[in-house]
């Protein structure tokens, strides 16, 4: 199973068959406005659709933003990390 059939699973708490189904169905829809199909309209199977057709039609826009929810933190507490360590220095000498 790819990373985004597993990310699109996990994050609407479906099983992964249903997550295949809706990349697929995603990938099938050529028109913006097309209908999504009955299975799809409620429920954790409508937000595994969304996520298909937010992965199918943007996907640079799906990564850059997985990347910046782990990016994100590490960067916080970079910064926590390195205030403590100047913090530190001033505080008890070299």
């Amino acid at each position: 199973m790819s990373v985004t059939l597993f990310l699109i699973a996990k994050l609407s708490r479906v099983e992964p068959d249903i997550a295949r189904r809706a990349m697929s169905t995603a990938s099938a829809i050529d028109e913006m406005e097309g209908g999504r199909p009955a299975e799809f309209s409620r429920g954790p199977n409508a937000m595994a659709f969304a996520l298909a057709l937010f992965v199918a039609r943007r996907p640079v826009h799906f990564y850059l933003g997985l990347a910046g929810l782990v990016g994100f933190p590490v960067y916080i507490l970079v910064r926590i990390g390195s205030f403590l360590i100047e913090w530190g220095m001033h505080a008890y000498g070299q």
